[in-house]
């Protein structure tokens, strides 16, 4: 990253939301140590947790983060989360309690995005790891991923992304009623308020275990995903949507399996 670049990045400030149950400290102390290591931005860490416990609060002030109690689930706390910003914040981000940014991703992110005033998010690369932090895989989105999000979902991993907070905001933010697939919906509706720029490498980290909250409930969060891509399709998009639905979820289905198999062979 070059001075002009620095310099850029360091006129504005990044808010960071991590919805926790606050059950994994552990990995949740690995999350806030990749915000925390970024270079050549501001962040600002908003922990949002049901309760704040000694222990939670104790790691959050070790890490410069703070915590926000909220009683709803993860959609609900997320937008507790971005609630928290200040004039000063213009791009935002949420990432899992057992997630990671990989390091200068928001300051790739955060430059591409001035660079382009129309584009609305940034997104990248993903590695897959397991709970101990090892590589399982990466996965690099296809170049038009944000098209084809009507149709496939997952291909943009959330955890890679930063928003443009305005249009987090003009969008509603995310839409509480949704329990798996809040992310899907968010980008849908940023897709029709401005472009998304690609940054070309590893982003973020995204820890697969049967723990996941879509991992462990895969029929019913494909059930949801495909809910939304219909409510998000317009005109022959959407008249064509049932016939896609099925073979889109069996493929689904199958990589998730054969990825299992391997973790479970691992």
């Amino acid at each position: 990253m070059d001075s002009a670049a620095n310099s850029a990045t360091e006129a504005f400030r990044i808010l960071a939301v991590i919805p926790t149950l606050a059950q994994r400290l552990d990995t949740l102390a690995r999350t806030l140590a990749s915000i925390e290591t970024q270079s050549g931005v501001q962040v600002d860490t908003v922990i949002v947790a049901k309760d704040a416990t000694p222990a939670l609060a104790d790691l959050a002030r070790r890490h410069g983060a703070r915590v926000v109690t909220h009683p709803g689930h993860i959609s609900a706390a997320v937008n507790a989360g971005f609630a928290q910003a200040t004039p000063a914040h213009r791009y935002a981000l949420w990432i899992g309690d057992d997630d990671l940014l990989r390091p200068d991703a928001l300051a790739t992110a955060s430059a591409l995005l001035e660079a382009d005033l129309s584009a609305v998010a940034c997104y990248g690369d993903c590695d897959y790891i397991d709970i101990q932090g090892n590589l399982l895989f990466t996965r690099t989105p296809p170049e038009l991923s944000p098209t084809l999000l009507q149709f496939v979902p997952g291909l943009i991993k959330q955890e890679t992304c930063l928003f443009r907070y305005r249009a987090l905001v003009d969008c509603g933010g995310l839409d509480e009623s949704l329990r798996y697939t809040m992310d899907l919906d968010l980008l849908l509706k940023l897709r029709r308020q401005g472009r998304f720029v690609k940054a070309r490498r590893v982003q973020a980290a995204f820890c697969w275990h049967a723990g996941s909250l879509t991992i462990a409930n895969r029929d019913a969060s494909l059930s949801e995903a495909q809910s939304v891509q219909l409510r998000n399709a317009r005109g022959l998009t959407r008249l064509l949507q049932p016939i896609w639905k099925h073979p889109i979820r069996w493929l689904i289905v199958t990589m998730t399996r054969k990825i299992n198999r391997g973790m479970s062979q691992a």
